[in-house]
């Protein structure tokens, strides 16, 4: 009788996991999908915004044949649409998943696992590479502006020159501040609920 009661007992704890982690799992998925739709979109409008910026690259390039302008001309652009092609491929590798998971608490661990590395991949782009573009993105400004600006007086230099920068660096400074603040209220909290899950495994 005592192995039947314990045996009844083993089998409701297990219920009872199973129950709770299928509850966490659900609420944890509602968070990613939340984030994923803002990522999905964010990346949308960008793509836009950069075919645009792409379209006038080419135009550009298309009407100043090679050798009617100076090679600072010609590398800022390349400079710049190299640099624009690479951040819209890393900004899209952010998404977390192309597929929705039909069960993820039948596999918890490895999804915990995919969408911690994501998360945190996520975080660097903000912390470290959004600085790095935003200095890159001056340097190919500052070589484009080398031909474009070469017979422009110094005044008219120092104002194109200062708002360029002030841009890049002054309101990018906030916009990244931005988005570290809103990484810690709304990343933070399902990273660390994802490090709570792998703790269990």
């Amino acid at each position: 009788m005592n192995d039947f009661n314990d045996m009844v007992n083993d089998w409701k704890s297990v219920a009872t996991d199973n129950t709770e982690r299928k509850e966490v799992s659900d609420s944890l998925f509602g968070k990613l999908k939340k984030l994923q739709q803002k990522i999905i979109f964010g990346n949308l409008l960008m793509s836009i915004s950069f075919a645009v910026v792409f379209a006038v690259f080419i135009w550009l390039w298309n009407e100043n044949p090679l050798k009617e302008r100076s090679d600072n001309f010609y590398v800022g652009l390349t400079f710049m649409f190299i640099l624009l092609t690479t951040t819209i491929a890393m900004m899209w590798y952010r998404v977390l998943f192309w597929r929705t998971p039909n069960d993820i608490s039948e596999n918890m661990k490895a999804f915990a696992t995919k969408m911690l590395k994501k998360l945190l991949y996520f975080k660097w782009i903000t912390n470290f590479f959004m600085p790095v573009y935003l200095l890159l993105l001056a340097v190919g400004m500052t070589i484009y502006y080398q031909d474009v600006l070469y017979e422009a007086s110094l005044q008219f230099k120092m104002i194109a020159y200062g708002l360029t920068y002030v841009w890049l660096f002054v309101v990018g400074f906030f916009i990244v501040r931005k988005k570290q603040k809103k990484n810690s209220k709304e990343i933070d909290p399902i990273i660390k609920s994802l490090e709570e899950i792998l703790e269990t495994f």
